[in-house]
């Protein structure tokens, strides 16, 4: 979805940046590094065209059902998407490089999971608490009519998403981005576990893989879930906008304050699975 593809871009971006590791951080410019060349292939070739065949096979679902067909969508918006996935994707892994490069690890990885966050939260609560029910909506399935609130939970939406012609996409997309950019990632972990000796020295690329999945959707997806119900219910007592500007904000501190904090439970659960260097956070 264009709405969500922005923050999507940087986290993986940023995640790249973050398991290039120290050889990154060393470097004095990142962008002329292998990793970061290796990285921009992978945002112009693998991930960028997953967004574009979504916008010109089901342009509606694609801008969160706000296009009714891909001639409603300017042409300057259609390129501005193409561009924005590469230079997004750019600019995570530049901010995880710099992060690296000073010594704040844990920054780092908290940059890309922000990336996730940003990305779900968008897609579960969208800016009128209607993200999850715009995103389980396909118009083919109902004839081509225009989404509505609460369309996309009727009868035949749903779990019927499942097998719609936009889920059909989604499928051939993940075929086509997944294993390389969970391959890389998992790549890059593995040479650095086993350059320090460290614990995880002999974990295998798809346990660096699972490990990965398991952040974007236990810390991402998870988070994002609590900040959406935070921000509804605050919304239902003192408005929607206000709802947003109180509720977002207070989820977020108090996941940190909870979980991320120094010291707290999730922080030293990542820090463990990953084998970040404590003297060095």
């Amino acid at each position: 979805m264009v709405e969500v593809d922005i923050f999507w871009a940087y986290a993986i971006g940023g995640s790249l940046a973050v398991a290039a590791g120290p050889p990154l951080a060393g470097s004095p410019r990142p962008i002329d590094t292998p990793y970061f060349t290796r990285t921009l292939l992978l945002l112009s070739l693998v991930w960028a065209p997953t967004g574009l065949l979504l916008l010109v096979c089901h342009p509606s679902w694609e801008t969160m059902q706000v296009a009714d067909s891909f001639a409603d969508i300017p042409p300057w918006l259609v390129i501005a998407f193409g561009i924005s996935n590469i230079t997004q994707g750019i600019l995570g892994f530049w901010v995880g490089a710099r992060l690296l490069a000073r010594g704040r690890l844990f920054a780092a990885q908290l940059s890309w999971i922000l990336g996730y966050f940003a990305m779900f939260f968008v897609l579960l609560y969208g800016w009128d608490g209607h993200g999850y029910d715009r995103f389980l909506y396909d118009r083919d399935i109902f004839g081509g009519a225009p989404w509505t609130p609460g369309a996309g939970l009727q009868p035949g939406a749903g779990l019927g998403f499942l097998a719609s012609s936009v889920a059909r996409t989604l499928y051939l997309d993940g075929i086509y981005l997944l294993p390389p950019l969970l391959g890389l990632i998992a790549h890059w972990q593995q040479i650095e576990a086993r350059r320090r000796m460290g614990p995880h020295a002999r974990r295998a690329l798809l346990g660096w893989a699972l490990l990965h999945l398991a952040i974007v959707f236990g810390c991402g997806f998870a988070g994002a879930a609590v900040a959406a119900i935070v921000v509804h219910e605050i919304g239902q007592v003192i408005g929607h906008v206000a709802g947003y500007i109180v509720g977002l904000p207070l989820a977020l501190y108090g996941q940190w304050s909870l979980l991320y904090a120094p010291g707290r439970p999730l922080r030293r659960l990542l820090i463990r699975a990953l084998a970040l260097p404590t003297h060095r956070l």
